[in-house]
């Protein structure tokens, strides 16, 4: 479905994917620091590792940049449809940690989120690579903001995520 909503030319305007990387590649360590080291460092220098690549778009589509189960209905005119989209102008990728976090308490070990994973990643047709990159950074980002937020249920399966690829 991911790769089914990607379509080219956005509209003018439209917030671009590597934009939001850039942008918030530029806070995550401050936060970090902020909230007082609430989780391994190593995890924080993932997300910067792989930042700057993710600075610098892939594709250049219209994506929808709020893509996960609770938004997929069945349809009558196409199989599955989604709802309440956020329009995102970039990779198709970046919103693929949805996939397995959203489902996460379903999934009973590391090797069962990664093979989530790489399903995901295959039917959307997005490099294995750049999808893991971007699960990654958006998670360590949406731990942060979570924890910052006081929620309690994310920020543990954003450990797990992360965990699972590190």
């Amino acid at each position: 479905m991911m790769r089914r909503l990607a379509v080219t030319g956005p509209p003018p305007g439209v917030p671009s994917t590597a934009d939001l990387a850039r942008e918030r590649a530029a806070s995550l360590a401050a936060d970090w620091r902020r909230l007082g080291g609430p989780f391994d460092a190593a995890f924080l220098a993932a997300a910067l590792d792989v930042a700057p690549g993710l600075s610098v778009a892939a594709d250049d589509v219209a994506v929808n940049g709020d893509v996960h189960s609770g938004q997929v209905l069945r349809g009558a005119r196409d199989p599955w449809l989604t709802v309440d989209p956020v329009l995102l102008r970039g990779d198709v990728a970046y919103d693929l940690a949805r996939a397995p976090w959203t489902r996460l308490d379903e999934m009973p070990s590391a090797a069962a989120v990664v093979a989530h994973f790489d399903a995901a990643a295959r039917e959307a047709e997005v490099a294995r690579d750049r999808a893991r990159d971007w699960v990654v950074f958006r998670a360590v980002d949406y731990w942060l903001w979570g924890l910052d937020a006081g929620l309690t249920e994310d920020p543990p399966r954003c450990h797990r995520l992360v965990a699972a690829f590190a």
